[in-house]
């Protein structure tokens, strides 16, 4: 048997076979059904990873059934149905032993590491059929929910539920978001789940058609003279939104929604743009944009490990399961993949999801 494995550069992304992996100590070899795309298609787009990538280190998220067992790991066995979370943490620093987002780890990891530990020359990155992960990143699904709506549990509704759970959004807050693709329609439903008022900040006509159909509040273009009006007004008292999450990482709307963000409110960075050669610089004024208003701003960008048997209960609900239908516009295999990352950087695609087997 050989490995599947996807390979992606500026202009090229091609299936290549490698060796099949074989776990170590308390490592899991999983045999992924889908391998959905975050922001991949960057690579494609410009030819710049970073610095946990390469041409054969990209994607990280997945589910799928255990295909072996390493010696060490407990809990699992061959054909088990599990949810690949991202990363290698280090299991000991405060952010691991408090159940926070791995992603967050002291001492993460990445796929070239998870690979020299298990004397591996392929299945650390999530573009492959046959992938290693770490026993602790693993996490049992429930034979009711299928693996498309599992799947959903990484960078789509799990990115985003964490920072909707540490805030306690609830209907009592008027909630904006800012730079809405793929990362901003899943806080969409988050924030829609939980009761909250919704203004979306946007301008593509496709986008802002989704956000509708998802069931956004109100719409403002963040291109109209009075936007910052606009948004006071769908507040109490005109005085700005409770919380704003902009999900692009890009400063145009980081300042905007800063703006928007009502005094002693928070700003939560979901996204981050990596960009080579984009000047990603935000001039903030600290005085006077964040100071005299005492606005918090903080970021988030994955699923709290101690989240993680909330979010699967989340995933089963039907009406999430109705809008994760809705969010993931294609569901194709992995060879098909310059077609979809075409699509993505055109802006006509939301989530997309790659069968690695095919």
């Amino acid at each position: 048997m050989r490995n599947r494995v996807l390979k992606i550069d500026k202009g090229f992304a091609q299936v290549v076979e490698a060796p099949m992996p074989t776990p170590m100590n308390d490592f899991i070899v999983v045999k992924q059904h889908y391998a959905p795309n975050c922001i991949e298609h960057r690579v494609y787009q410009t030819g710049y990873f970073e610095f946990h990538e390469s041409p054969v280190h990209c994607g990280h998220e997945g589910v799928g059934e255990v295909w072996d067992v390493g010696p060490m790991a407990k809990g699992f066995e061959k054909g088990d149905r599990v949810i690949v979370f991202q990363g290698w943490p280090c299991g000991h620093c405060h952010v691991c032993e408090g159940g926070l987002s791995p992603t967050h780890c002291v001492d993460l990891k990445y796929p070239k590491h998870v690979e020299a530990a298990n004397k591996s020359a392929s299945g650390g990155n999530g573009f492959c059929e046959y992938r290693l992960v770490p026993a602790a990143m693993l996490h049992k699904i429930p034979d009711d929910l299928s693996f498309k709506h599992a799947a959903a549990g990484n960078c789509l509704i799990g990115c985003t539920y964490s920072a909707m759970r540490d805030h306690h959004i609830g209907p009592e807050h008027v909630c904006l978001i800012g730079g809405v693709g793929f990362v901003g329609h899943a806080t969409l439903v988050n924030l829609k789940h939980r009761g909250a008022t919704i203004i979306a900040l946007g301008r593509h006509e496709g986008r802002m058609k989704t956000a509708t159909e998802l069931g956004v509040d109100h719409i403002v273009n963040p291109e109209a003279n009075d936007w910052l009006d606009q948004i006071k007004d769908f507040t109490p008292n005109g005085r700005g939104v409770d919380y704003a999450f902009e999900c692009s990482g890009y400063p145009y709307y980081q300042q905007k929604c800063l703006e928007a963000v009502k005094h002693y409110g928070t700003l939560i960075l979901l996204g981050y743009a990596a960009n080579e050669g984009s000047d990603l610089k935000w001039a903030l004024n600290t005085e006077y944009g964040l100071c005299w208003g005492h606005k918090t701003i903080t970021s988030h960008f994955d699923v709290n490990s101690n989240h993680r048997t909330d979010l699967i209960q989340t995933l089963r609900d039907p009406w999430i399961q109705k809008m994760v239908d809705q969010l993931v516009t294609h569901d194709l295999p992995m060879s098909r993949a310059p077609e979809a990352f075409e699509l993505l950087n055109q802006k006509e695609a939301g989530k997309v999801y790659f069968r690695p087997g095919e």
